[in-house]
């Protein structure tokens, strides 16, 4: 017996099932109030309006819209919304706006007037807003706001959220506003769920105690730590770090560079530079290693101190800079090494110690 026509029919049949489970669906209108047809104006289209008992209900694949009048063309499976926009997805996505569009063939949504969109741990607000429901993105260019309860408020010229991602994208003057710090740049990509923002062009971060600056940075708005590189720079009362790569911590004012640093003390007139730095602004402390170098002006002259280690503490009036191993020191008119430098910044004394020259029974020892 030949099963070759019946292998054929069977075939036949399965892919005609496949064919209609994926048959997208159109949309469906689940509530309407009155229901009316204006050839010339709407030429195919069905006339929809709210009445009394509730709005129009609108549903497609998984999205709920309500609304007081739409226009519905049902060959082209599109539809426009008038008045009291609503539009739901899941428990994900809720948005309101004045006028919306929706097309069942492309699923893609557009929204104008008084837009609003929420999801659970933010809120956005435009004038016009566009929502691409198959890659479950959302963008608006004519200017945004959102507001989140853990980081504050961002404006922006563009902006775009990523869904799948928990994911915004702003572009052009981004402006966040927290209440430990104010944060300025022309890109920020920002993930909701852990609060990571990446900063992209010239940025700023003003903050009560300190001004950060880079060209590239991540900032952890939820812990308050940030990594800067690309001409970073961070302002600390009377001091100024610069290094290639700069990391900071807000909560504990602490701040640690690396690569071609430079740390200015605009009080005392000093820079230290080298290639790895520590600066702990509570202590008013600087530790910096790797080719350190410190360049201080007293009376009109300025003396260079070079060491493995240096480290500059104390308050302003009362600052003291020590450096250590093989130590080196030149000024105009004198020069010298030791083991170690002490230089008292008030005074203008500076100390050369040659450890080597005590034994146990000194008292310096």
């Amino acid at each position: 017996m030949n099963k070759r026509p019946y292998l054929f029919l069977f075939s036949f049949i399965l892919l005609g099932l496949t064919t209609q489970a994926q048959k997208p669906k159109k949309i469906e209108i689940k509530y309407s109030g009155f229901l009316n047809f204006d050839e010339e104006k709407y030429p195919g289209a069905k006339i929809l309006t709210r009445d009394d008992s509730g709005q129009i209900h609108i549903f497609h694949e998984g999205v709920d819209m309500w609304c007081d009048q739409a226009i519905h063309y049902g060959k082209d499976d599109f539809i426009e919304a008038y008045g009291n926009v609503k539009m739901k997805q899941g428990d994900t996505i809720d948005m309101t706006a004045k006028y919306a569009e929706y097309s069942g063939k492309t699923q893609l949504a557009f929204a104008s007037g008084n837009v609003v969109l929420t999801e659970p741990k933010s809120v956005l607000t435009t004038d016009t807003l566009y929502f691409d429901r198959v890659k479950q993105q959302s963008f608006y260019k004519s200017g945004g706001t959102v507001v989140r309860d853990s980081s504050g408020t961002i404006t922006s010229t563009i902006g775009r959220y990523y869904m799948s991602q928990k994911k915004y994208q702003f572009i052009n003057q981004v402006h966040l506003v927290n209440p430990e710090y104010v944060l300025d740049t022309n890109r920020l990509d920002y993930f909701t769920e852990n609060g990571h923002a990446y900063m992209y062009g010239p940025s700023t971060i003003v903050g009560e105690t300190s001004k950060i600056y880079c060209e590239r940075g991540f900032y952890d708005t939820q812990n308050d730590t940030g990594y800067f590189i690309k001409n970073s720079r961070i302002d600390y009362d009377n001091r100024i770090v610069e290094g290639d790569s700069l990391f900071f911590d807000r909560n504990k004012s602490f701040a640690s560079a690396n690569n071609n640093i430079k740390v200015t003390d605009t009080l005392n007139h000093s820079v230290i530079k080298g290639h790895y730095a520590e600066v702990f602004r509570d202590k008013d402390s600087v530790f910096i290693t790797k080719r350190a170098l410190a360049i201080t002006v007293q009376e009109n002259d300025s003396i260079y101190i070079h060491g493995d280690t240096l480290m500059v503490t104390g308050k302003p009036e009362h600052r003291i800079t020590r450096a250590f191993y093989n130590v080196k020191m030149y000024k105009s008119d004198m020069s010298g090494k030791a083991d170690s430098i002490h230089a008292d910044h008030k005074t203008g004394l500076t100390q050369l110690i040659n450890l080597s020259r005590f034994s146990s029974g000194d008292a310096f020892t």
